[in-house]
């Protein structure tokens, strides 16, 4: 008859390929649980650094082409309520209001085109930024070494050191 610490040890073994594979699982739900939470922390600052360069972007393209936003709108108001008071006094007769207001249309348009056109490279050199910043990010997460110092003196850059102290 076998000793009884055999029959324990064999029961022991047999166990032990199942237990083997409930420990392999659970390491991989805790390695795809932090996976989940890493590429939500990496979503969430690539998002925060795209609404960054979005508002630089923005402030630099209006600037650029000399449009205020706030002034663009009080002149569409304007234009608006021109437009509605000179049909309501004659509609078809040719005026020198109607011709201003031509005019003054012509122009908003084309602040309205160059903002479109001011979004557009906004958008196309936001995406370009955020790209170069995750490429940027992938090469420092593949060199992942230690960096080393500048040489500040002629004598150090001569003579290789390995860091001991003399």
């Amino acid at each position: 008859m076998p000793a009884p610490d055999s029959n324990e040890l064999s029961l022991r073994l047999r166990r032990l390929p199942r237990q083997l594979l409930m420990a392999l699982i659970n390491g991989t739900a805790i390695l795809v649980i932090v996976a989940a939470v890493l590429a939500l922390v990496a979503t969430s600052k690539v998002t925060h650094l795209a609404e960054n360069v979005s508002a630089t972007m923005t402030d630099a393209v209006l600037s650029r082409i000399d449009v205020e936003p706030q002034q663009l709108l009080a002149g569409i108001r304007s234009v608006g309520g021109d437009v509605r008071s000179a049909r309501a006094e004659e509609a078809f007769r040719q005026d020198p209001k109607i011709e201003r207001l031509s005019e003054r249309l012509g122009t908003l348009q084309a602040s309205i085109e160059r903002l479109g056109d001011a979004r557009a490279q906004l958008v196309e050199e936001a995406s370009a930024r955020v790209a170069r910043a995750v490429a940027e990010g992938i090469e420092n997460f593949r060199a992942c070494g230690p960096t080393m110092k500048p040489l500040s003196t002629p004598a150090e850059r001569a003579t290789p050191s390995l860091g001991l102290q003399r």
